[in-house]
């Protein structure tokens, strides 16, 4: 016998007082109620209910029986009522996996506003420029640069990221500037090297609307990209950056910026989650809410004055769309 379902017949015949009324509250004939209650005293070996041809009362066992079920079955409707309020209001606890840098300058920034919209999220950010399995290591969001995902992930694209090639004013002032990418080849260039698999990051150019992947040398290679850009302000070599990393600096006059009519936008800047069936609350606004704040921000976008990429991220996107 299924015992819970047949506890809930008993429930709600007691509270209805005739076996017809339950039978519509829960959808099933009277007779499948009755069969119901008689496998339960059948069970129990008592009497809960009294019949009668006019009416239907509980037995002193009945209503004993009744009342030890009322509690259970109010925090069994509780926990119900908890568990669909939670699938509609955003609560529980979020794990966020980003990179170190673009995390701490442009994702932890917003928080403030997030958590004031959304107390009832609890977040955990794990900053590593590994890339973390998001399955694996159980992250619910993930906040990616580079190419897309696998196959197991939901990808929202907050902008294609520029590429460019910086050094400092007195680098370029004592070894001058290269006016094609295979000049690259007797400048010291800085080697950006992927933490998990210790490849080297190809440079990457665009030039006339063909991607130009290019391997470069040079005194220092590093795995962080912060390092990378350091290095580069200190005027101690060459470094290709994603824009949000360096933009700031040629806005300062501190870095600047070269081949910018073959910056390449092969690369993007997404948040990811893994495939689900229902995707919590919780997931679904933090990705929203941070595609609203980040996909115009001018610092990812990081066009440079009087450079417009406009055209090039429109060809990209109509590739992607074939």
């Amino acid at each position: 016998m299924d015992t819970l379902k047949a506890l809930m017949v008993f429930m709600t015949t007691a509270e209805n007082g005739s076996f017809s009324d339950a039978a519509r509250k829960l959808g099933v004939s009277p007779a499948a109620i009755s069969q119901s209650i008689a496998r339960l005293e059948q069970e129990l070996e008592v009497r809960l209910f009294n019949r009668t041809t006019r009416q239907l009362t509980l037995t002193e066992d009945g209503r004993r029986f009744y009342a030890q079920c009322r509690g259970p079955v109010n925090n069994l409707d509780s926990a119900i009522n908890q568990l669909k309020a939670s699938r509609d209001e955003p609560a529980g606890h979020l794990r966020v996996s980003m990179p170190n840098s673009f995390g701490r300058r442009f994702i932890l920034p917003l928080m403030e506003e997030f958590c004031d919209l959304y107390p009832k999220i609890k977040v955990f950010f794990g900053l590593d420029d590994n890339f973390s399995d998001l399955v694996e290591d159980g992250y619910d969001v993930g906040v990616r640069t580079g190419m897309m995902p696998d196959s197991r992930m939901v990808a929202r694209n907050l902008a294609q990221m520029p590429l460019y090639v910086v050094a400092s004013p007195s680098y370029w002032k004592r070894f001058g500037r290269p006016d094609k990418p295979e000049d690259l080849a007797n400048h010291d260039c800085i080697n950006f090297q992927f933490p998990t698999s210790g490849r080297l990051f190809k440079w990457e150019f665009d030039r006339a609307g063909e991607r130009i992947p290019l391997e470069v040398t040079g005194t220092y290679t590093l795995n962080e990209m912060e390092a990378v850009c350091e290095l580069a302000r200190l005027g101690m070599g060459v470094a290709q950056l994603p824009g949000h990393e360096v933009v700031h600096y040629i806005r300062t006059g501190e870095l600047e910026a070269v081949l910018t009519d073959m910056v390449s936008l092969e690369r993007s800047i997404y948040i990811c989650f893994p495939h689900r069936d229902h995707i919590a609350p919780r997931t679904r606004v933090f990705v929203d809410f941070v595609v609203s704040k980040l996909s115009e921000h001018p610092d990812i976008i990081a066009d440079l004055p009087g450079l417009d990429l406009t055209a090039k991220r429109s060809a990209l996107r109509q590739q992607s769309d074939i």
